[in-house]
């Protein structure tokens, strides 16, 4: 009996993990619509950690039926080369190019944590946030944020995939 409790208690350790997911959703939004995928922000001192999670996050949307995705192709300018921005800059312009085109929906994000823990095991962690903006009334029609830290021998990118994936797989969509 101890053993078939310390069975149970282990498994439900386990698929508990070390995983936060948040969301909040206002209205479905439509799969058919032109859909634009701004500059994610880096909060991170991770290079790259937004550009990294842009891409997958692409991918997953892809993969959920959204057709039409334009993804902002901006090159950081030679001030923000010298004076990083973590990508604020490249997202506001990023939004006024996608209004313009007039595009109704956007998603943007912020990358939070992409790195390996100190210590042995170094556990990959990963904290990103996302959102769906209406643009032409600059309302949020959905928002989430998710962060897990994975196993040691996971990459950081298995792990932004599992929580990206669980955020993208709230949004409500027709």
């Amino acid at each position: 009996m101890q053993r078939l409790m310390l069975f149970v208690m282990m498994v439900i350790f386990l698929c508990a993990g070390c995983s936060t997911i948040n969301q909040s959703a206002r209205e479905a939004v439509p799969l058919g619509e032109e859909w634009a995928l701004l500059p994610f922000v880096n909060n991170t001192e991770t290079p790259y950690a937004a550009e990294r999670a842009e891409s997958i996050t692409a991918a997953l949307l892809y993969a959920r039926g959204v057709q039409r995705i334009e993804v902002a192709q901006l090159e950081p300018s030679a001030e923000e080369q010298l004076i990083p921005d973590r990508g604020a800059k490249r997202y506001q312009e990023a939004l006024e190019a996608a209004r313009k085109r007039g595009i109704h929906y956007a998603v943007v994000g912020t990358v939070t944590e992409w790195r390996y823990k100190v210590g042995l095991d170094g556990e990959p962690v990963v904290g990103v946030t996302l959102q769906v903006l209406h643009l032409p009334e600059g309302t949020v029609l959905w928002s989430g944020s998710g962060s897990k830290s994975g196993w040691s021998r996971d990459a950081a990118s298995a792990v932004a995939q599992q929580v990206l994936e669980s955020l993208i797989s709230g949004i409500q969509v027709r």
